[in-house]
């Protein structure tokens, strides 16, 4: 599973880190700002992406349907200390989940395993292809 973290305070990705690696990730990525995570998620693919919305610079609530565009299967968390701040307006349906600061460990756990699951049942649907013309991705 690929992961990428944003947020602009680093005692918080680390944190995040730590709390997704009990998932056995392949990929772990971090971000500071939103520019910096566009232009980390045009070049990988991520399963689980976890979006703070205040951020000097571009915002998380700036990139996060840019970011759905980007990786439109990925489970898109903000996590956030100013969720009464956001709208449903807002997050325009492109973040799956709200998780307010500070987050519970326990939580960032469960939300990476589930993560990981819908990741690897979209493996086990794409392994019963049979067209061979074009591999579907």
């Amino acid at each position: 599973m690929n992961v990428l973290i944003v947020d602009d305070d680093l005692e918080i990705r680390t944190a995040l880190v730590a709390s997704v690696k009990s998932v056995r990730c392949d990929l772990i990525d971090t971000a500071e700002s939103g520019e910096e995570a566009l232009g980390i998620a045009v070049q990988n693919a991520y399963d689980l992406v976890t979006l703070d919305i205040e951020m000097s610079g571009v915002s998380g609530l700036d990139i996060l349907s840019m970011m759905r565009t980007l990786l439109p299967w990925s489970v898109i968390a903000i996590i956030s200390g100013h969720t009464s701040l956001i709208s449903g307006e807002d997050l325009g349906g492109a973040a799956d989940l709200v998780i307010s600061k500070p987050f519970s460990v326990e939580k960032i756990r469960n939300l990476a395993e589930l993560a990981k699951e819908l990741a690897e049942k979209r493996e086990s649907v794409r392994e019963l292809n049979e067209w061979t013309e074009t591999p579907i991705r």
